[in-house]
């Protein structure tokens, strides 16, 4: 039986984690069964995935982009804009899928593209309507809710006569539709928008992309020599890597403050390496506003690495390297960090054990328990720390700046040693070469075990198969 599977996501074939997820879903669907088919849409900036002939397709849909640019002129459109909108690119999906076996709509709740987003909820509805045996899954990655821009522009949908009310856009039930679901905080608040029948959910977390991992470190060592001679650093030098693009929900401050306190307390030449910087200028405000700081203190931090590690090594015809993989960044790093303060899925969590590197910094429980119920240890990692009786997330970014200026005195930083002493001792535990080598086994074994992307591959097929009525 040969199955047709198509992910639709704003814009395919760039660096990003939905990017990254889809790409590891494919690779593994194309690998287990060779009777399957993968279609790409969205508005196309490169191949996803290569080297599979004709079962791999692209479908170019420029009205489906999210760029900046883009996006701004959203807010100045008026609801009947985004509904007309919507039907032209509801035809043309429906045209361009028929005889799918399913579609899975990548963060259709986002609400990036308010017209995509109308588009999407029709689009279901036609096929249901149609008694169609094609299956759509909302796969969830984000809320609306949680981005203001975003929000408000749907809630222009109001319910009123000739519009239809946005929650019903964002969260329909119909019989084709079912929800993907990435974790278990996502299916409490898919409840409180009414998606309760158990039926209508499946939990399938992301899969990590086990072809990233790099076993030959020659040239993992040639990317250490470079960024040593770029930055200036010492040839000591011991890397933290905080594998996530620069915005400011991922905390950069605290991953720099930890830093430091690190190399305070343990007396080693600690750099991060931070690997994205994004091209939207709301976050690149906030990456020159780090920029500017690093250089001025000239702390060992390197903010993106863009121009030189991609997802995956890349070589030219002629075997010349072209740019590292996240792979070499790994190899090349003592352990990994995440102190970011809010996710969608927390990839870091699980993806550092897979890469035989120990994750420290700071706990998300809506994320991390089903990691933790996956049999994963995450014990060191903590849930706020105090800087003079307040959580550090909870400052400004020049109150933080100040703070981690204020690590050089030594009487300072032994106060909040003092105060977070079983936090701190718990990170310094797992810097222990034994003691995270036994760590590292054990939560690598978990990991494979429910994170492997053959194991989530074979769910989204089953889904496929299903039968829906």
């Amino acid at each position: 039986m040969k199955l047709k599977i198509a992910f639709i996501h704003y814009v395919v074939g760039t660096k990003g984690g939905v990017n990254s997820v889809m790409y590891a879903n494919a690779k593994a669907l194309l690998d287990l069964h060779k009777d399957i088919n993968v279609y790409f849409v969205g508005s196309i900036k490169g191949n996803l995935i290569e080297g599979y002939g004709n079962r791999v397709k692209y479908i170019d849909f420029p009205e489906l982009d999210i760029s900046e640019r883009i996006e701004s002129g959203f807010v100045k459109k008026t609801v009947f804009d985004y509904m007309r909108d919507g039907l032209d690119i509801c035809e043309k999906l429906n045209s361009s899928l028929k005889k799918m076996d399913a579609i899975i709509i990548e963060n259709p709740n986002l609400a990036a593209n308010p017209a995509a987003t109308y588009s999407f909820y029709r689009l279901a509805k036609r096929l249901s309507q149609q008694n169609s045996k094609t299956k759509v899954l909302f796969r969830i990655h984000d809320f609306a809710e949680d981005r203001d821009v975003n929000f408000n522009n749907i809630l222009k949908f109001t319910g009123s006569e000739h519009c239809p009310y946005w929650h019903k856009i964002l969260f329909p039930k119909l019989k084709n539709l079912r929800y993907i679901i990435i974790n278990s905080t996502d299916r409490r608040r898919l409840w409180s928008h009414g998606i309760i029948k158990d039926e209508s959910v499946f939990y399938i977390p992301n899969p990590i992309n086990e072809l990233l991992i790099e076993e030959d470190t020659e040239f993992s060592e040639k990317l250490r020599k470079k960024l040593i001679r770029d930055y200036k650093l010492k040839n000591d030098v011991r890397f933290i890597f905080y594998p996530v693009r620069i915005v400011k929900r991922k905390n950069v401050e605290e991953a720099i403050f930890l830093t430091m306190m690190l190399c305070h307390l343990l007396r080693k030449n600690y750099c991060l390496i931070v690997s994205l910087r994004t091209n939207k200028k709301i976050d690149d405000a906030y990456t020159k506003t780090l920029d500017k700081y690093v250089k001025k203190y000239k702390l060992p931090v390197i903010l993106g690495v863009n121009d030189c590690v991609g997802l995956m090594r890349k070589f030219t015809k002629s075997k010349k390297l072209i740019h590292f993989g996240i792979g070499d960044a790994y190899n090349i790093s003592d352990f990994a960090i995440s102190t970011s303060i809010l996710e969608g899925f927390g990839l870091v969590f699980i993806e550092s054990w897979f890469f035989n590197k120990v994750v420290i910094g700071r706990d998300l429980p809506d994320v991390t328990e089903d990691f933790k119920s996956a049999g994963i240890n995450l014990h060191n990692l903590y849930t706020n720390i105090l800087v003079d009786n307040k959580d550090f997330k909870d400052y400004t970014t020049a109150e933080k700046f100040n703070i981690i200026n204020r690590l050089s005195n030594n009487k300072f930083r032994q106060s909040i040693i003092e105060g977070e002493k079983e936090d701190f001792a718990a990170i310094v535990s797992v810097l222990d070469g034994i003691k995270s080598k036994k760590l590292i086994n054990h939560n690598r074994k978990a990991v494979l075990q429910n994170y492997g992307q053959r194991k989530i591959a074979r769910k989204l097929v089953n889904i496929a198969k299903m039968k829906l009525y």
